[in-house]
């Protein structure tokens, strides 16, 4: 990491945070209710394309011959509802995993920067320290104890993941 290099030097006002925590509670609550146990997050069936196309030709044929074979408590709208919820909510999860992602990596720029630079500066005040500069043990050793427990050994520290 090029320490001089800040691709990300700004901060978010609190106008601007609270106005995307609230327009994210309110996209939620625009969303029907529901939601997965782990367990069944891991039994429901994935719909594919193929699915996907399987579904639409199964609604088409129960709308032209579905009478009088299809059962009266199999409900042709359920099946388009939930189809018509999908697709939305295929194109909604489209846009929520671009901003995830941007978000996602926003984060991590920020904070791969901010660690970057604070160990530089904590290396500079370890050569200080070591020069023997007025000053530089106090602030040393306080940021030393960051990594006394990781480096007993007195090794360098090494960037972690934030």
């Amino acid at each position: 990491m090029n320490i001089t290099e800040n691709r990300v030097n700004e901060t978010l006002t609190s106008l601007v945070v609270a106005a995307i925590k609230e327009g994210i509670v309110a996209a939620e609550n625009q969303l029907p209710l529901g939601s997965l146990t782990d367990e069944e997050r891991n039994s429901f069936q994935a719909i594919d394309i193929n699915n996907k196309i399987f579904v639409e030709d199964v609604i088409v044929e129960m709308g032209t011959s579905g009478v009088g074979i299809i059962p009266e408590y199999i409900k042709p709208e359920y099946i388009i509802n939930d189809i018509g919820l999908f697709n939305q909510l295929e194109e909604i999860e489209s846009g929520a995993n671009k901003l995830l992602r941007r978000i996602t990596d926003l984060k991590r720029i920020a904070g791969s920067e901010a660690y970057g630079n604070a160990l530089a500066v904590y290396r500079i005040y370890e050569s200080a320290n070591r020069a023997g500069i007025p000053g530089a043990k106090e602030s040393y050793d306080k940021l030393k104890a960051r990594f006394d427990s990781q480096n007993a050994g007195g090794n360098r520290p090494q960037a972690t993941t934030i």
